[in-house]
């Protein structure tokens, strides 16, 4: 049997495949006219802002419904009266031609047609040119710096000396043309392993010449540093203002003062909550002497006093700097080694003779003699805990050492110097193959440790703590 197609179908078809067609093939369209909101009337009263703005669904200003980027985040930076915006996960960048007072008119920059490839990219101007930095996409991160060009509008790469790996702590000083980068998290799902999808990190700090397009070592980032970020990889609640930035990491917040390579932690609980409140960070920046954040309610934006006042100078910088001396001393560290291993082959057995009168007139000192009267009572709290099968937290012992109110840093430092001691000269007087104070990782946290005395040194330490 033999079918005939109707011509009406025959139609319908064709123009159900160009419809489907146009569909797919849709792009943003080059000038959106829009309403003109509170939101950016007021950013447009501040002439000399300068500033990058995460945009909040309700604030985005490209209202781009084409079915592929319809749903992606916007950025908006205002740089004096220029203002531009960003479709996040492309390139496509939309520039305010001109408003008045009921609408606004956005023409689009670029011709890109590639997506995907820099989610979570650092966008910034310097020298009057767009550059775009960085990013995820197709499996890993990228180190890629991209500079617009005018003429061609498109997206062109910037060779650099190396490739390095950025994360959301970026920083770009304007006035020596310097984007920093504390640290790097490598992202690369095509090599096996958990650790490479989660991203491994690289604690070198760097900054990037941007006229000369060369990365910088600047060192290796601070431990105590590592500790408050090698948790927080994909945070976006920062803020950037004139020296760095202010970031949200586990209900505290931080002051990065990175043209300083300072930080400081904030003593203003208020302050915390305002920004915890804010967690994404959208809507927010900083100018002048305050944070400002875009209340969707009121439609205005609502200011928090900021002021290093508010915040106290912590023991340690962002970065352990390199030194200019840094091979010379190197160099000078080897000779030192191979001088002092000759020299200690030489004198090995006159130094253990020493060591041993020495042991000797440590065992015939009363207890008040060989440990100080901290380490005692620090002795003391240990054995009455493990008497009771009970572990000590650190906090306990912050107490006996005095050390409490110091900085975490200071005290991490304090009970390490104190428990080593005591176990060098337990060592020394007793001749024990164990440490009397031991340590285990908490159940409830493994982040912190609790303490105790060694089960099979314990009745030893109580004879010499009882002869006290």
């Amino acid at each position: 049997m033999k079918y005939k197609i109707s011509p009406i179908l025959l139609i319908l078809t064709f123009f159900l495949q160009l419809a489907s067609h146009n569909a797919y093939t849709q792009r943003p369209d080059s000038v959106y006219i829009v309403p003109k909101t509170p939101f950016l009337s007021q950013l447009m009263e501040l002439k000399a802002l300068n500033v990058t703005i995460n945009l909040s669904e309700a604030t985005r200003q490209i209202p781009v419904h084409d079915g592929v980027v319809d749903g992606n985040a916007q950025q908006l930076i205002k740089q004096g009266n220029d203002i531009y915006v960003f479709i996040e996960q492309t390139g496509f960048v939309y520039k305010l031609a001109s408003a008045d007072t009921a609408n606004l008119v956005y023409k689009r920059m670029d011709k890109t047609v590639n997506l995907n490839y820099n989610i979570d990219c650092f966008n910034f101007t310097f020298d009057n040119s767009l550059y775009s930095y960085g990013g995820y996409g197709f499996w890993k991160t990228n180190g890629i710096l991209r500079k617009f060009n005018e003429k061609d509008k498109e997206w062109d790469v910037t060779p650099l000396n190396k490739e390095v790996i950025g994360t959301s702590y970026l920083w770009l000083s304007p006035d020596d043309g310097r984007l920093y980068l504390p640290f790097q998290r490598v992202v690369n799902a095509g090599i096996g392993g958990p650790e490479n999808i989660k991203g491994i990190p690289d604690y070198t700090s760097y900054y990037l010449d941007i006229k000369n397009k060369q990365w910088v070592k600047l060192g290796q980032l601070e431990k105590e540093v590592i500790d408050i970020v090698q948790n927080d990889f994909s945070s976006r609640q920062y803020v950037t203002y004139k020296n760095g930035y202010l970031h949200g990491v586990n209900e505290e917040t931080y002051l990065f003062d990175i043209r300083n390579n300072k930080i400081y932690k904030s003593k203003n609980p208020n302050l915390n909550q305002f920004l915890i409140r804010r967690a994404s960070a959208e809507n927010m920046f900083i100018s002048g002497d305050k944070v400002y954040s875009y209340d969707l309610t009121t439609q205005t934006f609502i200011t928090f006093p900021f002021t290093l006042s508010d915040f106290e100078l912590l023991s340690f910088g962002i970065w352990e700097s390199i030194s200019i001396l840094y091979n010379i001393l190197i160099i000078i560290l080897v000779l030192l080694i191979v001088v002092g291993f000759s020299y200690w082959i030489f004198n090995r057995t006159v130094n253990r003779k020493l060591e041993i009168e020495q042991l000797k007139i440590l065992k015939n000192k009363t207890i008040n003699q060989a440990f100080t009267g901290t380490e005692v009572a620090l002795l003391n709290l240990l054995c009455l805990a493990s008497q009771k099968k009970e572990l000590v937290e650190i906090n306990q012992i912050n107490h006996v050492l005095g050390i409490k109110d110091k900085n975490i840093g200071l005290q991490k430092k304090v009970r390490s110097d104190v428990m080593k001691a005591i176990n060098e000269k337990y060592e020394f007087i007793t001749q024990a193959n164990y440490p009397v104070i031991g340590s285990s990782r908490k159940e409830e946290d493994k982040r912190f440790f609790e303490y105790f005395i060694t089960a099979s040194e314990l009745n030893t330490i109580k004879r010499i703590l009882e002869k006290n």
